[in-house]
């Protein structure tokens, strides 16, 4: 059935995408600015609307992998990187902050930030965040506002959610004298209970809207979960009061501006046309193992370009069309928001695709 949540995505759609694509108007991410690299493919949480725990286990990318990879990233002239999983958590990676440290000394690395659900994080490595300096932002994924909600959203126990609200106290203290240029932001996933999660009267929301009043955080309460291509079922959030989001109710034309400004590495080497929704890895581009980057992110690469090209004609996977977070090249509110920038017109995006990498990344400009 669908809901009135897809009736009304769908129709903005419809009205936004078609306007544009009329007006010979295209909203495509600079496909040579932001990527995302996946350090750890491990989660400690079982959250029950993400794919995760029906997932195998994940890869760790080690230092000298990553050493690799950022420099092969940054001669190809990207230079905001995310260290963000697609399915797992960042503070899996014991070697996080090495790798901070090697894109701190990176001059080709202009900024990076990241997603985390903040339990494994220790104390040290909190303490030391401030002196990352192109850290610029840091996105705090928050699954349940007391013990109980945690545990009926992680399907973990009361002691991760007590080490979190923990760790929170200690980020409290920091943010009296320290904030990434681009904030600290707390995106909120948990039982829907009709009040606002700052509402609650619990430590964690207290300390939320403490820090949302103060100014030095932002709270999101998402309210947009879909199936993850099918894995997940209507039945397993039910207990949370959440309704999925199919995306095959929602109108879909022209390619999803992921598949230009949010490809990801893997931390086994795979990469991936999207960071967001892959678990089938149906928007698989290839293997570091085997081609260099540089090859596989180009229009030259027949997987990359049928997939860009089947897009723009409105054919997508079962994996892409199932997904809520499609958002179309020619949709121009995603830009308008804040979400993308260096937007270009499809034919320069392309055009870009075609050039070679150099050692001082110049050559994507």
């Amino acid at each position: 059935m669908t809901t009135l949540r897809e009736i009304r995505r769908s129709i903005g759609n419809f009205l936004a995408i078609n306007w544009n694509r009329l007006s010979g108007r295209e909203f495509v991410p600079h496909p040579r600015r932001t990527i995302f690299v996946e350090t750890s493919g491990r989660c400690n949480l079982a959250c029950r609307f993400c794919a995760y725990p029906k997932s195998p286990p994940g890869a760790l990318m080690d230092d000298e992998a990553f050493a690799e990879i950022l420099d092969e990233v940054c001669a190809m002239g990207f230079s905001q990187i995310h260290p963000t999983p697609m399915l797992g958590d960042a503070f899996a990676d014991p070697g996080l902050l090495r790798k901070f440290d090697a894109m701190e000394a990176e001059e080709r690395v202009a900024a990076y930030s990241f997603y985390t659900n903040f339990i494994l994080a220790r104390e040290a490595q909190i303490r030391a965040l401030p002196r990352y300096r192109k850290m610029n932002a840091l996105y705090i994924s928050i699954y349940g506002y007391d013990a109980e909600t945690f545990t009926e959203t992680t399907r973990k126990g009361a002691r991760q959610f007590d080490k979190l609200v923990a760790n929170l106290k200690v980020l409290e203290d920091l943010l009296e004298d320290w904030r990434p240029a681009d904030g600290v932001h707390f995106n909120v996933r948990t039982k829907h209970t009709g009040a606002s999660i700052l509402a609650q009267g619990s430590e964690l929301s207290d300390l939320m809207r403490r820090l949302s009043e103060s100014g030095r955080a932002t709270v999101t309460e998402n309210v947009d979960y879909d199936t993850w291509g099918g894995m997940i079922d209507q039945s397993e959030v039910d207990p949370l009061g959440i309704q999925l989001t199919d995306g095959r109710n929602i109108y879909m034309r022209g390619a999803c501006f992921k598949i230009f400004g949010e490809v990801q590495i893997k931390a086994d080497g795979q990469v991936h046309a999207c960071a967001c929704r892959d678990v089938d890895g149906s928007l698989r581009l290839g293997d570091l193992r085997e081609t260099p980057l540089a090859e596989i992110l180009s229009s030259a690469n027949p997987r990359y370009r049928a997939l860009i090209e089947a897009q723009m004609r409105g054919e997508f996977s079962e994996n892409c069309r199932s997904c809520s977070m499609y958002r179309s090249v020619y949709d121009h509110r995603p830009s308008d928001s804040g979400t993308l920038y260096d937007v270009l017109a499809f034919d320069e995006a392309f055009e870009i695709l075609d050039r070679p990498a150099t050692p001082d990344g110049k050559a994507a400009d």
